[in-house]
């Protein structure tokens, strides 16, 4: 840790202008959940399901084997492709025959079809602060939840929302497209809160002497970068103080 704010002092002061006026470490309560969740692969539909689909949109037909005859292709495989479109709900079995469902119709417009996987899991933090959610690596910090003071400007505990956690999945876990597939996440399945952990966070309280300008600086080891909203929130609060402390030395210097 005093390797990193020495690095970070220097990377401030590295304009000639600013100055530090103060500089502390302080925690920020984080709470961690265990998220499974369910992906599929989503591939381009090849021309043997295409032509299927256009089958049962256009004919009756309830047996696979008239398919098969029809299309000069094994029984079993056509039975297999049948068994697949129902399972992924691109088709249903009528008084008539097989008929396209809602899906079905959507993605024969696409060109996509998604086969079902094995589920996953992974870590996602929350920071009632931010009222944020972060894939991460658990990461433990027990000089921050022996030493350190909390962050002084508190939040109340946000409440779990699953559809933003879904939304994070969504966003950060689609998988690099290869050749025809491309595998995303579902839905999350299950969600197992841990206990609050500890993070510390680099505050330095700045002056701009060129631009006459206070403001804060706050580096987040969880985000492993300078945190926006923690400045803004800190020189929201402190920067009238900040300037009054100032005027004050002035005064009583001069």
């Amino acid at each position: 840790m005093d390797q990193l704010i020495k690095e970070l002092r220097s990377s401030l002061l590295a304009t000639p202008d600013i100055s530090i006026i103060k500089d502390q470490v302080w925690k920020l309560p984080i709470v961690s959940y265990d998220v499974s969740f369910n992906r599929v692969k989503r591939l381009k539909m090849d021309i043997l399901m295409k032509m299927l689909l256009f089958a049962f949109q256009e004919s009756d037909i309830r047996r696979a084997a008239a398919l098969a005859d029809m299309l000069l292709v094994e029984e079993l495989f056509i039975r297999d492709l049948i068994d697949k479109m129902q399972r992924g709900q691109l088709i249903q079995l009528e008084k008539k025959g097989f008929k396209l469902t809602a899906k079905g119709y959507n993605y024969l417009e696409k060109g996509i079809f998604d086969e079902d996987m094995e589920g996953d899991q992974t870590l996602i933090s929350y920071s009632a602060i931010h009222d944020d959610y972060l894939l991460t690596a658990e990461t433990a910090h027990p000089e921050a939840e022996e030493k350190l003071p909390l962050y002084r400007y508190d939040a109340a505990k946000g409440s779990l929302k699953k559809d933003r956690m879904q939304q994070l999945l969504a966003k950060e876990m689609v998988y690099p497209e290869e050749e025809s597939f491309q595998i995303i996440v579902t839905d999350i399945t299950a969600c197992i809160e841990h206990k609050t952990h500890w993070i510390p966070c680099i505050e330095f309280q700045l002056y701009d002497q060129k631009q006459d300008v206070f403001y804060a600086r706050v580096w987040n080891t969880l985000k492993e970068s300078w945190d926006e909203t923690l400045a803004k929130q800190i020189e929201e609060r402190e920067v009238v103080k900040w300037r009054k402390a100032m005027e004050q030395r002035e005064s009583a210097l001069g």
